[in-house]
């Protein structure tokens, strides 16, 4: 799941794949703005087959958070 993840952040963020890790912030490590982050979940939607709630990503800061929302969405659907 993590190297589908960093694929689908390279679209946004112009970073070496190998540089993103679970630890690694959205806006200061990897320069997302919050419209990159949206369009990403997009992404997301399409790639791992869920819905993504607007209103729960204030809770997203990190690759890791993106991972574990993922997966949580994934065992709901």
């Amino acid at each position: 799941m993590l190297e589908k993840i960093k694929t689908i952040i390279t679209r946004y963020a112009d970073v070496n794949p190998d540089d993103i890790t679970e630890e690694s912030r959205l806006a200061e490590d990897l320069n997302l703005t919050s419209f990159a982050v949206m369009s990403m979940m997009g992404d997301f939607e399409e790639e791992f087959d869920i819905t993504v709630d607007e209103s729960q990503l204030t809770d997203i800061y990190t690759v890791g958070d993106i991972m574990n929302y993922l997966k949580k969405m994934k065992e709901e659907n």
